[in-house]
């Protein structure tokens, strides 16, 4: 399953709860608001290819 990389809003409390006064649901609402503002700016990683460098820097031949 994919996994939801957005960064939270800093007014996003819970679901259905926002600092700003809105219907939040961070899913969905909150990245198309024009209030939002991230808590911090994340470097996601890629997991797929990290994985794979791991797999290929363990290789060994014999």
């Amino acid at each position: 399953m994919a996994k939801y990389r957005e960064t939270v809003c800093l007014y996003y409390v819970a679901l259905g709860e926002c600092k700003k006064g809105r219907d939040a649901c961070h899913e969905h609402y909150c990245q198309k608001c024009n209030k939002y503002y991230p808590r911090a700016k994340e470097r996601h990683i890629n997991q797929k290819k990290k994985s794979i460098q791991d797999l290929k820097k363990n290789e060994r031949y014999d």
